[in-house]
């Protein structure tokens, strides 16, 4: 799905694009925000860079995170893609991109706008990619504008209806709550299959809660290429509860032909008790005041749990953003994404934004929203923000995606589905040697 902006006073003549006067600059821009409240604030966004930039025309693309990673790279290459577009961070894209000359660092723009004062270095670093293809390391790529956690929704009422007492404070709890409300006859975790990631979602998300933040650093080594193995205990345990519950009814039914975006439309409808995904469903999330937001609670022993997140796809500028003038247009338009009028604005439409809020923002917040800010603020006081598993090599999410199905059927096991992902792993980091 694609659509171009103009700007609004054309529009309101009724002025056709032949008729238009030639603009000093377009300026091409790629992103994934699909969800109806993401689109209505990128817009307003863009429209307010236009009136600011009145001799610049942003034509926007729209397209699903898949569609992003399918055809970005061919078109970069081709010459007819984005001067500036969202990439996800991880191996497959940034880092193939970064490597093969498709992106241009942005340092510059980091201390020219100082989006280092916005961001925290370990956010940063996750858009960085070295000259030898080190993740965390080297020139940096790109910069975010929204902040992203999964954690745990859960509907108030469905769970107080089942007779489970709130709140939840272990992870014991959490698994004690499911068996409630299966005993309900209520469908304990919204999930769906056909499309999007809410496995990979809930699966990262139990097995990063098993981790400690003081005892990150094996996690950071994996997603960062330095080594480690995805044969741990926690992976064992988080596949082995995503087996169980998907063979003994805790999911819905037909799971397997539901996507992503529709179970989470089931799930604000209060058809079940729980969902492990992010934040970037806050602006839907609203329209049930039962919904609220928390982190996947600890295990036993377990004092400040990782939650997988960071932040959203970063935005970049490409290569064919070929003169410095294009290049400093483009860092412009990236600035006016992530500065505070940014964060104001999408907070004001229920998102968390990467930047933090100035403090006399005059907003009046979400409830859903303030949660998130808690449950954001917690995480980077204790270090214990994680990592998107697929982050760690360019095959990763084919691989999980692949197997997950075998898995959630009962036809691989949790440690067959395992060695698949350490075979994955290591292959790659074989290339790296």
């Amino acid at each position: 799905m694609t659509k171009s902006f103009t700007r609004s006073s054309l529009c309101a003549l009724g002025a056709t694009l032949a008729a238009a006067p030639a603009l000093a600059a377009d300026l091409p821009v790629w992103d994934d925000y699909s969800y109806e409240g993401q689109v209505a604030v990128i817009e307003s966004l863009i429209e307010s860079f236009e009136a600011a930039n009145p001799d610049v025309e942003v034509t926007r693309t729209q397209r699903t995170f898949d569609d992003l990673a399918l055809t970005l790279k061919l078109a970069v290459s081709a010459g007819d893609g984005p001067v500036v577009t969202k990439v996800n961070q991880g191996a497959k894209d940034m880092g193939t991109m970064a490597l093969e000359g498709m992106l241009l660092p942005v340092d510059g723009y980091i201390s020219e706008y100082g989006w280092d004062k916005m961001q925290s270095q370990s956010l940063l670093d996750r858009d960085r990619w070295s000259e030898d293809g080190k993740f965390g390391e080297g020139p940096t790529y790109g910069i975010s504008g929204l902040a992203e956690i999964v954690g745990l929704y859960y509907n108030e009422k469905v769970l107080e209806d089942a007779g489970v007492e709130l709140p939840l404070e272990t992870f014991g709890d959490f698994l004690a709550a499911l068996d409630k409300v299966k005993d309900a006859g209520t469908t304990p975790i919204a999930m769906g299959t056909a499309k999007q990631h809410l496995a990979l979602h809930l699966m990262a998300a139990i097995s990063q809660a098993q981790i400690d933040a003081p005892n990150r650093a094996e996690l950071d080594d994996l997603i960062y290429g330095r080594g480690g193995s995805w044969e741990t205990e926690g992976n064992l345990t988080a596949a082995t509860l995503m087996q169980d519950w998907a063979t003994g009814g805790y999911f819905f039914d037909g799971f397997q032909g539901i996507s992503g975006d529709d179970a989470v439309q089931l799930f604000i409808a209060g058809q079940a008790a729980f969902l492990t995904s992010g934040t970037w469903y806050f602006g839907d999330m609203q329209m049930n005041p039962d919904i609220h937001f928390m982190a996947v609670p600890a295990p036993e022993g377990v004092a400040h749990p990782l939650s997988v997140g960071g932040v959203d796809l970063a935005w970049a500028i490409t290569s064919l953003a070929a003169d410095q003038e294009t290049q400093d247009l483009a860092g412009s338009f990236i600035n006016h994404m992530v500065n505070e009028d940014a964060a104001k604005a999408w907070a004001a439409a229920g998102y968390l934004p990467s930047t933090s809020l100035p403090e006399d923002h005059g907003l009046e917040l979400s409830g859903l929203l303030e949660e998130g800010i808690g449950v954001w603020n917690a995480l980077n006081a204790n270090d214990a923000i994680g990592h998107y598993p697929d982050w760690s090599t360019p095959t990763m999410l084919k691989t999980i995606d692949d197997n997950t199905p075998l898995l959630l059927a009962g036809r691989q096991t949790p440690a067959e589905f395992l060695a698949l992902l350490e075979a994955d792993y290591e292959s790659y980091l074989a290339t790296m040697n």
